[in-house]
């Protein structure tokens, strides 16, 4: 559903009207800033729409050209795009949702050296995406009090894949901010029984009972040390095994034996008895009393 359509029909048609003056502005000023024609101008921008197979609106076009022209955009009218409308290779993208999962950060080396990241799902009604905050990123999300149910709008984006799955991440001329609006729906997160889990599914949320932790292994492959445990969670009398990887298996001790916990973004694969419950980098898990 288009988040417009929350909007009273007053409301709309004025925004409808100002985002179509502000394409027009914003062609006028591609024009007189590159020297190119509008006749120019304007097959730059159906160019870029036909690209992203007709999912872009002229002003969402025209704002990517000035973008990648390197004309500014101070004072413009941006539009948010959907996220179901998101597809890989788009950049320059405002996108607004709310967050319904968010994870702990965490630490990375790469060439000598490090940083950090922390990915956050988010969803405006029309579809679910994971995004990735970077660095002093982290830093102003927990200044803002980021949150599950909080709405974040995130400005000059770009969209990636990992995993075959479609991943915002925040650019060095990225913001985010919190913004005031009702339009978005409440993130509600699905929750699964472990009777319904099975291999190949992911992003999976489950409210269980941590009956039993086996004690941590290390171990080393062709990518390096690791850590690996298993536990078995519980369901009233219906019981399933999981996997706790590297730093998850702190999570999972921090958690303990005995104790009720909501465990988010884990993913199943086939084991030796049936589907196991996966707890890796994308997961957490925390006790239910704890939770947001």
């Amino acid at each position: 559903m288009d988040r417009k359509a929350f909007l009273p029909d007053a409301t709309s048609l004025i925004l409808r009207k100002m985002v179509a003056a502000d394409f027009e502005s914003i062609k006028s000023m591609l024009t007189k800033q590159t020297g190119k024609s509008g006749q120019d101008v304007q097959q730059l921008i159906d160019a870029k729409k036909e690209k992203f197979s007709g999912l872009l609106t002229d002003a969402g076009a025209a704002i990517m050209i000035a973008k990648e022209l390197g004309v500014p955009m101070d004072g413009r009218i941006r539009e948010e795009t959907r996220i179901s409308d998101l597809r890989e290779g788009m950049n320059n993208l405002d996108v607004m949702g709310r967050v319904s999962a968010i994870f702990p950060p965490r630490e990375f080396e790469r060439n000598g050296k490090k940083g950090r990241l922390q990915n956050l799902t988010l969803t405006d009604g029309t579809a679910e995406i994971r995004a990735t905050l970077w660095h002093a990123d982290i830093d102003k999300a927990q200044q803002l009090g980021v949150a599950r149910g909080s709405a974040v709008k995130l400005s000059n984006c770009a969209v990636g894949s990992y995993n075959g799955a479609l991943q915002l991440s925040m650019n060095y001329n990225s913001s985010l901010e919190l913004p005031d609006s009702k339009s978005l729906p409440e993130a509600q997160v699905r929750f699964s029984e472990i009777n319904d889990i099975e291999h190949g599914m992911n992003n999976v949320n489950v409210k269980v009972l941590i009956k039993k932790i086996f004690p941590a292994k290390e171990f080393e492959n062709e990518r390096g040390k690791g850590k690996v445990m298993n536990f078995i969670i519980a369901q009233g009398v219906e019981e399933l095994r999981a996997t706790a990887w590297n730093e998850m298996c702190e999570e999972v001790e921090g958690v303990g034996e005995g104790e009720k916990a909501i465990i988010e973004g884990a993913y199943a694969k086939e084991g030796m008895n049936g589907a196991e419950l996966h707890l890796g980098r994308r997961a957490r898990i925390m006790k239910e009393k704890e939770a947001d």
